[in-house]
């Protein structure tokens, strides 16, 4: 009988390299396909979402650019996140009280309105010199960068922090006792000194209605 000859696995010839074929137009456009299913349903999920957010409580800075940008809500729908945060903020506005001081002219209670520098001003109406004039309080960043709050007359069409106002006190943002309100911004209670036509005893500021006072 005639022998067989055995050969090796590691003589074997190896198979042929896979050739793979590129994807044919049909598939590329099946998959873009899937694609766009699967966008439209991931946007289906975030409108849904989003009506579900309180959006009052969302800053107005990010209304106006990030979520207005997305699309994912209605102008109707901001147009009410916007009317809730300005009723929000009638309700909650903060107030200042001054007191103690010898110009006997800014004492009293001054209101939140407006805002200075990204921070809330606080304003009151009263008479200066026989004429009637509105008292704020309002944080200041001097030409040399460092920042105080001031109590001073700002003339009625001017921007606060000019050359016009008329000062009467300003505490370094540095110094005393800080009143913290609701919003978490801060007004000096104690650490102011006299500037320009104020008058000596210094005066003691305290937050009200809405605010609490750091311990």
């Amino acid at each position: 009988s005639g022998s067989l000859t055995s050969v090796s696995s590691s003589e074997a010839p190896s198979p042929p390299p896979r050739v793979t074929s590129p994807s044919s137009p049909k598939q590329k456009e099946e998959d873009s396909s899937s694609a766009d299913v699967q966008r439209e349903r991931r946007i289906m999920v975030a409108k849904f979402l989003a009506e579900k957010l309180d959006l009052s409580l969302i800053p107005a800075s990010e209304l106006s650019t990030t979520i207005t940008d997305s699309g994912l809500l209605s102008t109707h729908d901001l147009y009410q996140a916007y009317r809730l945060q300005a009723l929000n903020a009638e309700r909650t506005k903060s107030k200042v009280f001054v007191e103690g001081a010898g110009l006997g002219e800014v004492n009293g209670t001054y209101v939140q309105r407006g805002s200075h520098e990204g921070t809330p001003m606080f304003r009151k109406e009263g008479v200066w010199r026989d004429k009637e004039e509105t008292f704020c309080i309002f944080l200041c960043t001097y030409s040399n960068g460092n920042k105080s709050w001031c109590l001073s007359v700002v003339p009625k069409g001017k921007e606060p922090g000019k050359t016009s106002d008329i000062d009467f006190y300003e505490c370094p943002v540095s110094f005393g006792k800080t009143a913290v309100s609701a919003s978490g911004e801060t007004v000096p209670s104690r650490g102011w000194k006299l500037v320009s036509y104020g008058s000596p005893p210094v005066p003691k500021c305290s937050l009200i209605a809405g605010c609490v006072e750091e311990s």
